[in-house]
Parts: C-alpha cells; structure tokens; sequence
C-alpha cells in the first residue's frame, strides 16, 4: 500500500534522472566474439533505411519525422512541462530509468500505424497516442498528422496530439512510482485531469474546465458526457476496468475524480483519499464505497451529473511574480538519426506493441548494413532472447558487454545465460562450480550493479551463483546479497534465495532473521509456509556434528541496521578465510 500513499501524498502536493549513453571510446578488450551472420536472400526482406530526426534528453530519446521547426517546439514544451510538474508535484518526474524512455512523433503518411497493436487497429481513428511497456521500458508515441478523432459516423473531435501527449506522459509517470497498475478508473481520472493541465512560463493552470473565459476545451468531462448516460459506478470503479474503454468511461473516471478533489469545495477529498487508501487492502464493495463516501453508488451517481451540469470548483493557479517567470528551455541537440538508432528504438517499440517479425526486421535491418553499436547489440541479444534464440542471443550479448554497452538488462540475462551453461558443465566436485566459472557468472552481475537502476534479478543470480560454488562466501560476498534485500525489502524472490544462500553457506543467524521476515511479508499462504519450514529447520537441533563455521557477527541480524557494502575491485572469489 505504501506506493499508492506516496502517490496520493504527490497528488496532495498538486493541490495547494540520468539517461543511459554509449560509452566513450577504447572499449574494454577481451576474447574476440563470434558474432551470428544473417544472409537476406531477397532485397526486399531488408527494410530501407528510414529518416528521422533524433534528440536525447535525461531520461528520454526522441524520434521524430516532424519537421526540425515542429520537433523543437515539442522538445520545448517538453522541457518547461517538465519543469512545470516539478512545481506542482515535486519529485514525480526524479528518478532513475533501466532503458531512456522512447518518444516517437509521426508525422505525415502512416507511421503511427506500424505501432498500433493489434487489439487496437478497430480503434485507429479514434486514437492518436500509445503508451507501451514492459517491466524493463516503457515507450509513447504520438500521432500529429491524424486532423480529427472519430468516434462514430455521427461523431468527431479535433484532434490534439499534445493533450494525447500529456495524458499518456502522466500515465508514464504514474506506473513508474507503483509496483503494479493502479485501479483503471483512478489511473485514468488522473491522467485526464492531469492531461488538462495549462501552462506557459509565466502561469500554470491545474483542474480547471473550459479555457478560463467561458469556452469549450478539448476533453472537458461534461462536454463528453452531456446528453449521455452514465456508466453504473459499480461497473466504472472495477479494478481492471471494462474490456473496452471508451470515451465516455474516461470522461466518467475524469469526472468522478474532479468531483472528489475539485467540486463542491473539495467536501469529498477526504473521503476519497481514504477509499483509495481501503482499496488497496480490501476487495471493491458498494458497501466499503458508502463506508467512505456516506453514499450509495446510485446516490454518487447523481452528484456527478450534477457535477456535469453546474460544474462548481475550486481550480489552482499559480502566477509568477514579475521577473520570476519559469527559465526558458535549454537548447537540445537535434540531428540526423543514425541507422543504429532507428532500428534499436523502432524495435524494441513493436516489440512492446505485440510485432514480433516487424521487431526483428527493424533491428537486424542496421546490423546487416555493418551497424556496430553497443546499445544495437545489446537489444538484438535481448530480442533473440525473447524469441527463444539463445545461442544467438548469447552471442549478442557477450559482443554487447565487449563493447561496454550500458544496459543492466543484458549484463543480467548473459550471467544467467553464463550459469546455464556452467551448471550443465560443472567444473569442480559434486556438481559444483569452478572459481573460474563463478567468475565468468559474477563479472557481468557486478557490471549491472554499476549502472542504472539495481535490478533484483541481479543479486538472486549472484545468491544463486555463490549457493553452487566451491568456495564457500565470506561475509562480506553474502553483504552483496543484503543489499539488494535492503533495496528490495519486499521482494520474496530474492529474500527467499538470500536465506537459502545463508542457510547452506553457514551464516544461521542472517538465514534465521531472513526467515522471520518472510514470514511476516508474505501474503500468500504458500509462500508463508515455504519461510516457516525454513526457520523451522533453523531452530531445529542438530542431530550431527556441524561443519566448523565462523562465528556470527556481533550485530543479531542483518535487519538491525543496512549492511556496508565495499565491493571488491574483481568478482574472483577469495580462498576461504575464517570470518572475524
């Protein structure tokens, strides 16, 4: 529940990053890297390489087939918006990003079409943006040559590509402060209302309806929904959402939040904060809706037709002083894009858009024509992963790695490719690994602790490395493991693997307190029972003499207090040593 409050706080705020670069020349050496060839028997199977304009910002990388003139005006707005957020909604736009984000803007032709996931193309024209993601990256992209949005025959709107924009930037910011999607209808209420947000360097507008003057604005909830019925709340508020969300379910989610936040002098604040703050430990009932609302559905229903029709709020403004307006936007590099760069990002965007075949044309397109760079190759190795090619993909990933590529995904997924092979070749006694294959696993593992941002997945793979080694793990290699635990305190994954790591190893009173903590994070009640059986075994007595092991640090565990961490300079492990 702990994300959603820190959500709500930033929303309450309202109210009143580094990108990842190719590093620099000299790459390190290292054994030379057979890397796979591809043979295009037909000229047409390869795609031509495409123009674009290319521009990279903290945490963003922009395709644009705009002209120069339009894409620096978004770049722009882009820029003071962020600015923007960060005085409404300090810290929602901080922090640290696995892939740069990638922006896409099409222009004339069909561009926009190519990313259309399937599921979507029956709604092509009543849409002009997409948000796509998955756990490692997330992508938008934005239509500006589409003129109008069709809804019906009967029905059509201007199209705005850059209130399409806002709405699904805020969405993009929203997933990336929770561990999992918020309820639809609230997601949804809020990158409406965020999405309508109005700003120059001098003033910025926050919830209000209409222009300010009496006239109509693109996307109002009570333009949408005039003349229309309303969704039963009970349905609006499912946590999933309806299968297809349409217009008029966003302008009703649009609605419900303005009117809870914004309407009747802000009477319902209060209790939605506290309905959404219940949701995330209780299932939805109309029950737990009148418990925080003092409301039937059917009765809230009511006050957001009212709240349709004689809209009464209370909108933020803020001005700036004279002299003090916000500082114009820095000026931004925009270049030619390099065929690398096109096929990198197109790629790995109709990836995340369900294209497979589109995917791999688009980034073993540059490869083919001699295309070399580090993040090329680390993608083409991450995407013949995904499509169960792992030799291949084994093969990009180590020339990516060779190459310094600066992606902590890759650097992950070549130790565990690494420790695949190693445990099926195990290298010292009783099927245990090698020092020299426990340093083949651990070398990239250190390397993506080195770049941004920490990845679970590598401190389970260095626990699951040291757990099959010959050489047992000193303190200070099992300190490795605590500190993902400490930057994961939730993650069952890898505290479970920390404690077995710890158990077998002969570190008892870490595994033990690893053990109760289980206990007390899981919810599920096989994942409960797993952390009790193992703290079980811990409290059991011996029935045969123990191996001689090190005494146990003075500290009881390591949850009194975060573990320092001074890495070694190499993964190799050390010879044992007693422990001190």
């Amino acid at each position: 529940m702990r994300p959603r409050l820190l959500l709500l706080a930033a929303l309450l705020a309202a109210v009143p990053v580094a990108a990842a670069t190719p590093p620099a020349a000299g790459a390190p050496s290292g054994p030379i890297v057979e890397l796979p060839v591809f043979e295009v028997s037909d000229s047409r199977v390869l795609p031509p390489p495409e123009e674009w304009r290319y521009a990279e910002i903290p945490g963003f990388e922009i395709l644009s087939r705009l002209s120069e003139r339009e894409t620096r005006r978004f770049v722009a707005d882009f820029l003071l918006l962020q600015q923007v957020i960060e005085i409404i909604m300090p810290g929602l736009t901080r922090g640290q990003v696995a892939v740069p984000t990638a922006l896409i803007l099409c222009g004339r032709g069909r561009g926009f079409d190519e990313f259309l996931p399937v599921r979507d193309r029956a709604e092509r024209f009543a849409m002009n943006s997409l948000f796509l993601q998955n756990p490692e990256r997330a992508a938008i992209v934005v239509d500006f040559a589409l003129q109008e949005l069709r809804f019906s025959d009967a029905e059509t709107v201007e199209s705005d590509p850059y209130r399409s924009f806002y709405i699904e930037y805020f969405r993009h910011l929203i997933r990336r402060q929770l561990a999992a999607p918020p309820p639809a209808w609230f997601e949804e209420g809020l990158v409406q209302l965020f999405g309508a947000i109005d700003f120059s360097r001098e003033t910025i507008t926050f919830g209000q309806i209409g222009d300010g003057f009496g006239a109509e604005k693109l996307g109002d909830f009570n333009q949408v929904l005039s003349r229309k019925a309303l969704v039963p709340l009970g349905e609006m508020l499912r946590t999933e959402g309806p299968r297809q969300r349409t217009r008029y379910w966003k302008a009703q989610c649009y609605a419900f939040v303005h009117l809870c936040l914004y309407g009747n002098n802000r009477k319902y604040q209060k209790p939605f904060l506290q309905f959404v703050t219940r949701l995330g430990n209780e299932p939805l009932s109309e029950q737990l809706f009148k418990e925080c609302f003092n409301r039937t559905y059917r009765q809230m229903a009511l006050e957001i037709r009212s709240h349709c029709e004689f809209t009464v709020y209370n909108a933020t403004r803020f001005q700036a002083k004279k002299g003090e307006a916000l500082p114009a936007p820095p000026p931004v590099e925009l270049r030619s894009a390099a065929d690398a760069d096109v096929g990198r990002i197109k790629g790995e965007v109709l990836r995340l858009g369900g294209h497979g075949d589109s995917a791999r044309n688009a980034l073993i397109a540059p490869y083919v024509r001699g295309e070399r760079d580090p993040r090329l190759l680390a993608a083409l190795g991450l995407d013949e992963l995904e499509a169960g090619r792992r030799d291949r993909a084994r093969r990009f990933l180590e020339a990516a790695a060779q190459a310094g590529a600066v992606r902590a995904r890759a650097h992950v997924e070549l130790a565990r490719l690494r420790l695949e092979e190693a445990r099926q070749r195990p290298g010292a006694t009783d099927g245990r690994l090698s020092e020299a294959q426990v340093t083949a696993v651990l070398t990239p593992l250190f390397t993506a602790l080195k770049q941004p941002p920490p990845l679970a997945a590598a401190y389970g793979l260095i626990a699951e490395t040291w757990m099959q080694s010959v050489v047992a793990p000193q303190a200070e290699h099992l300190a490795v493991v605590i500190e993902g635990l400490n930057r994961f305190p939730r993650d069952l994954a890898l505290l479970q693997q920390a404690a077995l790591l710890a158990q077998r190893r002969g570190f008892p009173t870490e595994a033990k307190a690893m053990a109760e903590r289980g206990v007390k994070l899981a919810r599920e009640p096989a994942d409960r029972e797993r952390f009790q059986l193992l703290r079980a075994s811990l409290d059991a007595p011996a029935t045969a003499p123990a191996p001689a092991a090190a005494p146990a640090p003075a500290r009881d565990s390591f949850l009194d207090g975060l573990t320092t961490l001074e890495r070694p300079v190499a993964p190799p492990p050390p010879p044992p040593t007693e422990r001190k």
